[in-house]
């Protein structure tokens, strides 16, 4: 058994003699990794690169290292601290029976306080369907997540396109699996202009995570998923239609350029909360009824002010979807009508988290 080991802090090269001196093989530096002779011989099938770096950090040197001498060779990070090692790379053609065999080693060597619980890139990142059910994402297409994610499965990189506060988890793995393109709020009309093109013309399946309206169209090629993360702050007059209230509601999300696939919470004051309109909105949107009571209505801070309705101190709409939305950015205030409708959106504060 042989190991190569890189990694340039006083941590990782204490962490790389302690593999030394257990599994035997060599220390490399500097820029020695993309150009020395590694003595390796075709016997030695079981033999591994250990990137001593954080995880996203092996993962970038592993891609800029890489030689036809490397190629084949299993590729293993380890934090300089020695508490996780991960595959990253299995081994091919002689090398890949020897991985396992290399990994092992390696875990003994670390103790009993390394985290191994993920391997190989499938343990690192796995498919779209944990985050999907994590923010009760609707999915336009079944058969397009499944290419996705075996897209993902297999290796392959996968384009990433929202208008949302999207972040990686940690350890970040974004080199390896996503390009994030992010469009901030007010470039959401380049978003659909991007996402339209894309619809048209690109070949590759593309992932679109939004709350952005972008039509009915069936799209058998990119992949779009809506998380439900608004909040609507509802006030209902006495004489309100109710027939009138899911289609007004829906019309005016659309209008707004926002999915009512993407609703939440019904928020509304605790006297509406059993009322047959409140019920009826919530069953139409597949939303959850949350109620607030009048003092902290009175008291929510929302972040801005009475223009135009001067003559009230209350914007009770807007405070009940800022504080469903756990005090997120309002993007729809007050949507009116002469039939007694009154309701506020909110974007839940907080990011979506890709793994």
């Amino acid at each position: 058994m042989y190991i190569i080991c890189y990694g340039k802090s006083p941590k990782a090269v204490s962490t790389g003699q302690i593999l030394l001196s257990k599994i035997g093989g060599r220390y490399v530096t500097g820029t020695e990794l993309m150009t020395g002779s590694f003595a390796v011989s075709e016997s030695e099938t079981e033999c591994a690169i250990i990137m001593i770096l954080p995880l996203e950090a092996a993962i970038r040197s592993m891609e800029e290292t890489i030689t036809e001498k490397t190629r084949d060779l299993p590729v293993i990070a380890v934090s300089p601290e020695g508490r996780f090692a991960a595959v990253i790379r299995r081994g091919g053609k002689i090398y890949e029976k020897g991985t396992d065999e290399v990994y092992s080693a390696v875990v003994k060597a670390l103790g009993p306080f390394c985290f191994s619980g993920f391997e190989g890139k499938d343990g690192i990142t796995g498919d779209l369907d944990g985050i999907i059910a994590r923010y009760g994402m609707s999915v336009n297409d079944r058969t397009v997540l499944e290419k996705v994610n075996a897209s993902i499965r297999s290796g392959e990189r996968v384009d990433v396109y929202t208008d949302l506060p999207v972040v990686f988890a940690d350890p970040v793995i974004d080199p390896m699996t996503y390009s994030l393109h992010s469009y901030p709020y007010d470039m959401r009309d380049d978003f659909i202009r991007h996402y339209k093109a894309c619809r048209e013309g690109k070949a590759e399946s593309s992932v679109f995570i939004t709350c952005t309206y972008l039509g009915d169209e069936e799209d058998p090629n990119n992949l779009i998923l809506v998380p439900k993360i608004l909040s609507l702050g509802i006030e209902i007059k006495v004489k309100t239609d109710p027939g009138y209230c899911c289609p007004a509601i829906r019309k005016s999300l659309v209008n707004h350029l926002l999915d009512p696939k993407a609703v939440s919470k019904i928020a509304c004051a605790y006297s509406a909360r059993d009322s047959e309109i409140v019920k009826g909105i919530a069953g139409e949107l597949d939303a959850e009824v949350i109620s607030f009571d009048a003092d902290k209505l009175n008291k929510a801070s929302v972040p801005m002010e009475m223009t135009f309705s001067p003559e009230r101190k209350n914007d009770i709409a807007t405070a009940l979807a800022f504080l469903a939305g756990s005090e997120g950015q309002i993007v729809i205030r007050k949507a009116t009508s002469a039939k007694g409708l009154v309701f506020s959106a909110a974007l839940n504060s907080g990011n979506i988290v890709l793994p």
